[in-house]
């Protein structure tokens, strides 16, 4: 082979049997399949196909470089951009000779640049382009152009648009609407009674992609230890989770973390895994051994194959990154949440849901820093995005909007009355709402009764109609309480400045127009009941 005399004359390094990789891992390198011990996803890597064996033989060096100097991710990165953006694109053919790998290879790169130029894509060639830099540079003998390297190395690769998604605000893959999608996630996940062990899976992926907005990966390493109650002394538990960090050129994921605050009825949903976890038992075993569970609460009852391939036993059980968002995506299809906005079903990735967090703390007022340290980012570059849609979270909103989105969301909860004789505290006046617009002259209007026997502490008369225990009247003018409510809401919204004050307003609003809706429907049902055969007037 030709490359082989070229090894021998230049006293190249030749493909070792083994290596150990950045984060201390050893990886098997003997044959054309290598299993890389990185069980965030599909970590094998397939050399079989790539030809000529000259080529072959230059990206596994390239390959070698990056899981020795960088990390098994940027290994594994770069080879599956390479074999598919330039080795497997339809310009490169499978040629022997140095002097048409020479010719082949530009082509290749130069489709390629054509293609992701069009698309203002170029930054997907990143890596590809360092590829062949590097191999000219160590490798030109082997058809790497030295020349075109420097034309590679002279262009201006823009950076990867971050925001974009964000900055659209797409409705696949933007943040979710806050007044009309996530409080549908958010009554779901508290509605949720099951304990089936795949349905704890669900509600602890979906709990912790809200709260803290993470990526998959951070949760896939997540122990049972992590969680930790600083106060098990007291009724009122304070907990905390250990969250490994990722993307922080660490060792390990595990080598490092952030501890955040969880709030108690959040912190149950692991709780519940954790226990479900633990009457499993499940064990793994390879080549007749037992495999050690260090306990991940996001248990892999089929074994992470990439860690076992990889003799990565720290990681056999863990999740892939990919499962994590499988897991929001079938609790959204268990309960079936139509989005107001598609009227379709629910379209929810744990990114869309960072994204979502990141937009309402934007909207709130957070500092741009504090943001950065929410979301785990070095600085502050990449957080700007959510700030430019802080002012468009707040919908337009008019009485026919209100009422159809009022379908999907549900949000009132309590019990429609036709008497005060009919509800709990009819014979307590002082337990009767009422309502007046202070904008406009008028008589107080009775639209219904509170259910509360103790005192309440909610602010009527809006607040009431979120309230479980509201028993509105039947024949209450409640379309008046909504039109009021939208007639004052610009006002409001301008008065306070307060996007959290605005996206609660909409829930009172939503929840009024549900009650108009209810009401006119039953009414409707009652007269036709009474009146099956109405008499028609022909025209004349």
């Amino acid at each position: 082979m030709q490359h082989d005399l070229l090894t021998s004359k230049n006293c190249w390094r030749e493909i070792p049997s083994s290596i150990i990789s950045r984060e201390g891992k050893t990886i098997n390198l003997e044959g054309d399949i290598w299993y890389l011990p990185y069980s965030l996803r599909n970590s094998t890597i397939d050399f079989g196909t790539i030809e000529p064996e000259s080529v072959r033989w230059v990206l596994k060096q390239y390959v070698i470089e990056r899981l020795e100097r960088t990390s098994i991710h940027a290994g594994l990165t770069s080879f599956s951009e390479i074999k598919t953006y330039i080795l497997k694109n339809e310009v490169y053919l499978k040629h022997t000779s140095t002097s048409e790998i020479h010719d082949k290879l530009i082509a290749a790169f130069e489709f390629a640049i054509e293609k992701f130029r069009k698309l203002h894509n170029l930054h997907n060639l990143y890596r590809s382009i360092k590829w062949y830099i590097y191999c000219a540079e160590h490798y030109p003998e082997l058809g790497f152009s030295i020349g075109y390297s420097q034309v590679l190395e002279s262009m201006t690769i823009p950076c990867n648009p971050r925001g974009e998604a964000v900055r659209s605000e797409d409705i696949e893959s933007g943040p979710l609407n806050h007044s009309l999608e996530l409080p549908l996630l958010i009554k779901a996940l508290k509605k949720d009674q099951s304990q089936e062990f795949e349905h704890l899976q669900e509600k602890a992926a979906l709990a912790l992609s809200i709260a803290y907005g993470r990526n998959p990966a951070n949760l896939t390493y997540l122990r049972h230890t992590d969680l930790v109650n600083l106060t098990p002394e007291l009724d009122s538990p304070v907990f905390v989770l250990r969250i490994p960090r990722i993307k922080k050129r660490l060792m390990d994921a595990r080598n490092d973390y952030i501890e955040e605050f969880l709030d108690p009825a959040f912190a149950q949903y692991i709780i519940d895994l954790i226990q479900a976890n633990n009457g499993k038992n499940f064990v793994l075993f390879c080549n007749g051994k037992k495999i050690f569970n260090p306990q991940p609460i996001f248990l892999n009852t089929n074994g992470n194959r990439a860690a076992i391939l990889a003799n990565d036993h720290d990681n056999a059980y863990n999740f892939f990154s990919w499962m994590i968002t499988d897991l929001i995506k079938s609790f959204v299809k268990r309960h079936n949440i139509i989005s107001p906005v598609t009227r379709e079903l629910m379209c929810v990735t744990a990114r869309r849901l960072r994204y979502t967090l990141a937009t309402g703390l934007a909207a709130e007022g957070i500092s741009k820093a504090a943001l950065a340290k929410i979301l785990d980012h070095s600085d502050t570059q990449v957080v700007h995005v959510y700030f430019e849609l802080a002012g468009k979270i707040i919908i337009h909103l008019d009485k026919a909007i209100a009422k159809g989105y009022a379908r999907y969301l549900d949000y009132f909860s309590g019990n429609i009355i036709d008497e005060s004789e009919d509800a709990l505290n009819g014979d307590r006046p002082e337990k009767a709402l009422v309502f007046k617009d202070d904008n406009f002259d008028g008589d107080l209007k009775d639209i219904g009764i509170c259910g509360e026997s103790s005192i309440c502490h909610l602010d009527p008369p809006f607040s009431c109609y979120l309230c479980p225990k509201f028993q509105p009247y039947r024949y209450a003018d409640h379309e008046y309480v909504l039109e009021c409510l939208i007639n004052t809401r610009s006002a409001h919204l301008e008065k306070y400045d307060n996007a959290r004050l605005g996206i609660q307003l909409d829930e009172v609003i939503f929840a009024v127009a549900q009650v108009s809706e209810a009401c006119k429907k039953e009414l409707c049902t009652r007269q036709i009941s009474q009146n099956p055969y109405p008499i028609r007037i022909l025209p004349s």
